[in-house]
């Protein structure tokens, strides 16, 4: 896997951070029936709405050091989704967040995606990681018991009432 700062590689993807020009794939996916039943609206209704939300996401992983980045076949520059970090503040490590578009799920990208960004994490010394699903979000659960999460129990927030948390500890560095 190869990484600097901000993109990440595989020999089949490539994780960047998101630019203006991905504001319809953005827009496309958070109109998605799984997005809007299990992540919820994030008001991204319109394409000025995916520029500011782009806008948005760059700066919290300016201000984090980290973030959330598009997913893109490393051949083709086809978009894929998106994976990163997020803060939380309700916890002292990041949490994992994912979200692919309905032509790239069940072909093992999103794991391939969440693996590089937890191998970044380890090697930038995180302890743990969180993660959190919607209740019936099973196939998000399923990913995060491959990827070694394990389930805490359910976490209730305003803004994300009843959803189930999970845990990954990471391996010690060397």
């Amino acid at each position: 896997m190869n990484t600097d700062s901000s993109t990440f590689t595989t020999q089949r993807i490539s994780l960047r951070p998101l630019t203006y020009d991905d504001q319809h794939w953005v827009l496309a996916l958070q109109q998605d029936a799984l997005w809007k039943k299990f992540i919820g609206s994030r008001n991204v209704n319109s394409l000025e709405d995916a520029c500011d939300y782009i806008s948005r996401t760059n700066a919290q992983r300016e201000e984090w050091g980290y973030g959330l980045l598009a997913v893109e076949l490393k051949e083709t520059k086809q978009p894929l989704g998106v994976c990163g970090l997020f803060n939380r503040f309700a916890f002292v490590y990041p949490d994992l967040g994912f979200a692919m578009l309905p032509e790239a799920r069940g072909k093992g990208v999103c794991l391939e995606a969440c693996q590089c960004v937890i191998n970044w994490s380890a090697a930038r010394g995180y302890r743990f990681l969180t993660a959190m699903t919607h209740p019936e979000n099973v196939a998000s659960q399923n990913l995060l018991s491959r990827l070694g999460f394990e389930k805490q129990g359910l976490y209730f927030d305003k803004a994300f009432p009843g959803q189930h948390l999970y845990r990954l500890e990471m391996p010690p560095r060397a």
